[in-house]
């Protein structure tokens, strides 16, 4: 689907969005105009993604999860249901983020790191 609709992601920030359309032709999450979401993802219907953000191929997005303002997914990650990424966030190649995770504003997780089950990881933070 390509027609776009004005929404506020997280309640307040204002974008040009769109709904995804899976590569099964299901509808998926609202992406903001300006990020970068490969047609072969799947993203559930009840995802964000806010402006600026990228995922790149493979990734896999849990319902209900949300990538903030300019996060970065990397290739073969997976983002847990109900996760938060925190916008300027980078996670890493094949990184997993557990259910209900967040990690903060600006935070680094490497390639292949694990973060669990509800983890918290602040803004800023580097790890793996």
């Amino acid at each position: 689907m390509t027609d776009t609709f004005t929404h506020k992601f997280g309640g307040w920030r204002e974008a040009e969005a769109r709904r995804h359309t899976n590569p099964d032709g299901s509808v998926g999450g609202i992406v903001a105009a300006s990020a970068a979401v490969p047609a072969s993802i799947t993203l559930p219907s009840s995802v964000e993604v806010w402006p600026d953000a990228k995922i790149c191929g493979r990734a896999s997005i849990g319902d209900g999860a949300s990538i903030g303002d300019g996060a970065s997914i990397g290739g073969g990650a997976s983002i847990g249901d109900g996760a938060s990424i925190g916008g300027g966030a980078s996670i890493g190649y094949g990184a997993s983020i557990g259910y209900g995770a967040s990690i903060g504003y600006d935070a680094t997780i490497g390639g292949g790191a694990s973060i669990g089950y509800g983890a918290s990881i602040g803004g800023g933070a580097s790890i793996g």
